[in-house]
């Protein structure tokens, strides 16, 4: 009876991590997915992004549209990702003008993740923008009013949170980059990059820096509404 109770409790147990395994989060100490499974799947206003197993050391992208499929991208592991519940997505709308998938891969643990953008154009991925952080803190407004609509990322650097925010934008010659520069600040104890961060407000709908004050403990902070602290370049794509 013992025995056969041991058997019973195994087959579930296989059983369990097998169903662990099969898609959304697998388990950590699940085998590789066949060839063609489906991890999971993110409806666009373009199709159904799919995220495959490409076998034990790669997985794919596929975009499923009107009963046929195209490759979108090939992701390798130890360059592109550590395992495969690393990567989620998300669907965007107007964004830049674009619509498409946005791309997260988590690292240390899953506590830290980069973003990429991709817009859908002709069943090519375009990557529009990027971020980071140990949360996505990215807001899709029109920063200048002309209806159409920027993106402004705050990305996270290091252990203690410190924000550097980054605006993407679409003009005529092409997608590009802003960084924030600090503005001539009298009382700015300029001591290293870390003597100031920059994020954007969604509720406020204002950029903030805080900075460190000259011969005191309290920091202090200025606000603006526009881009005129922002300096912008093309953007070459996400890189790594």
């Amino acid at each position: 009876m013992k025995k056969g109770i041991g058997w019973l409790t195994g087959m579930l147990l296989c059983l369990f991590l097998t169903a662990c395994g099969s898609g959304g989060v697998p388990a950590a100490n699940a085998e590789p997915l066949p060839e063609s499974e489906t991890y999971w799947t993110v409806e666009t206003e373009q199709g159904d992004v799919a995220l495959r197993s490409g076998g034990a050391e790669s997985m794919a992208l596929y975009l499923q549209k009107d009963g046929e499929e195209t490759l979108l991208k090939t992701l390798q592991k130890e360059a592109d990702y550590y395992e495969p519940w690393d990567v989620t997505a998300w669907a965007f709308t107007d964004t830049l003008g674009y619509d498409g998938v946005a791309l997260r891969t988590a690292m240390t643990g899953g506590y830290f993740g980069t973003n990429v953008y991709y817009a859908i154009e002709e069943n090519q991925l375009e990557p529009i923008a990027d971020s980071f952080g140990f949360e996505v803190d990215d807001t899709a407004v029109d920063l200048n009013g002309d209806g159409q609509t920027e993106l402004a990322a705050n990305n996270t650097y290091g252990g203690d949170g410190h924000r550097m925010v980054t605006v993407f934008r679409r003009t005529e010659e092409g997608i590009e980059k802003g960084i924030l520069g600090l503005p001539d600040i009298p009382d700015h104890d300029n001591w290293g990059v870390n003597s100031y961060m920059s994020e954007y407000d969604p509720i406020k709908e204002v950029f903030r820096i805080t900075y460190n004050v000259k011969d005191q403990k309290e920091s202090n902070f200025l606000e603006t509404a526009g881009l005129e602290w922002f300096t912008f370049s093309p953007y070459e794509g996400a890189q790594g």
